[in-house]
């Protein structure tokens, strides 16, 4: 599970870092130690204690990519980037994702 914020910076890189993560995408993370992973995402888990003992807050996204599947807590990135218009024919051509074409 991610790590709780455990101060007024943790909060506002949560809120960040929320607003830049599309709900559906491939995205480029680039992380606070430097790393960059790139991958769809599969997942995104964020939440609050409902203020039992003061608000804190949490956030985690996961990805899979070409080098594998990761579990990123929010106070870890740095940066997203959404890559879905240049990367999205890689993906599907790899078998990460599937796009279909729906009648209307």
């Amino acid at each position: 599970m991610a790590r709780w914020t455990d101060s007024y910076e943790d909060m506002v890189r949560i809120a960040r870092v929320g607003r830049e993560i599309p709900p559906i995408s491939i995205v480029a993370i680039a992380l606070t130690n430097g790393k960059h992973l790139e991958g769809v995402i599969r997942r995104i888990d964020f939440g609050n204690n409902a203020g039992d003992g003061g608000w804190r807050y949490y956030g985690e996204v996961e990805i899979e990519g070409p080098d594998g599947r990761f579990v990123i807590d929010y106070l870890d990135i740095e940066a997203v980037h959404d890559l879905w218009a240049r990367r999205k024919d890689d993906y599907a051509r790899a078998g990460l994702i599937q796009i279909r074409d729906f009648p209307e």
